[in-house]
């Protein structure tokens, strides 16, 4: 079966040339695929909070994560910074817990809530790489890692 092939003129070599119907697809699908992994292994900052009705205080979630290459090297992260124009910062270890509870206290201060109680922390790391929600390690052990910190607390 022989492939069908469109011409087009191509401006730059001031001459027509053939292309594929075929290779023009596979060219737009990956790049379509390298943004769509770009963006789903980068990182993530948040803050989440709930208001707690009975007492009137509210409860603050202060999450970050990113990945790493052999552990110590920063590839991707959410980006802490508070006047952040990008969610995510390349080559720069913002999953620290110093800037979640930078990030927690101007909350706090912001909010005008000055008691502060019951924070706790998590830490969590990989060392196989696996992809977030698919539950499918890469057996590429301690190449790119992952990085997790939370902080949690109650405002009054």
């Amino acid at each position: 079966m022989k492939s069908v092939k469109s011409r087009t003129d191509d401006p730059r070599a001031g001459k027509a040339s053939e292309t594929s119907p075929a290779s023009a697809t596979l060219r737009y699908a990956s790049r379509f695929l390298a943004c769509a992994l770009s963006i789903a292994l980068s990182g993530c900052f948040s803050i989440d909070r709930a208001e707690l009705m009975r007492s009137g205080e509210e409860h603050v979630l202060v999450s970050n994560y990113g990945w790493y290459l052999f552990g110590c090297v920063p590839l991707c992260a959410g980006n802490a910074n508070p006047n952040r124009w990008s969610p995510w910062v390349f080559f720069r270890d913002d999953v620290t817990m110093d800037k979640l509870q930078a990030r927690f206290m101007s909350y706090a201060e912001k909010t005008g809530r000055k008691e502060k109680h019951t924070l706790v922390y998590d830490n969590y790391d990989s060392v196989m790489f696996e992809i977030p929600g698919l539950n499918l390690p890469v057996p590429i052990p301690y190449v790119v890692t992952y990085k997790e910190i939370q902080l949690s607390g109650v405002l009054k």
